[in-house]
């Protein structure tokens, strides 16, 4: 299924992000994108790097005393939708941000808001 690779997708593009600042994330951008494209082409995610993922993070909740929102994430079905959730979330704001700036509501006369 293409839509369980969503979370791979996100995971990568948010260490992407931490990348540029953290050079220590680096190394999951490779090993997250070889996941993503693992998935596509149908496979068993050979990395595992969504369910490494899934365990830190619920590990990392866990430690910090949300104990109950970690073992939320550590069920995999509920890893999984939050972050199809989050990814499609995101996805519409951006298209709405390019929206925005491409046709703006407001001209220097008049604003239509």
């Amino acid at each position: 299924m293409v839509i369980f690779c969503i979370p791979c997708l996100i995971l990568v593009l948010y260490f992407a992000v931490l990348g540029i600042f953290f050079p220590r994330y680096r190394g999951y951008i490779r090993e997250g994108w070889r996941c993503f494209l693992d998935k596509i082409k149908g496979r068993k995610c050979s990395a595992s790097f969504d369910n490494k993922m899934r365990l830190a993070f619920s590990m990392w909740l866990a430690e910090r005393n949300m104990k109950r929102l970690g073992k939320f994430f550590y069920n995999e079905r509920n890893f999984k939708w939050t972050f199809i959730t989050i990814g499609v979330v995101t996805t519409v704001l951006f298209c709405l941000l390019i929206i925005f700036l491409v046709y703006p509501p407001c001209t220097p006369d008049v604003c239509t808001i």
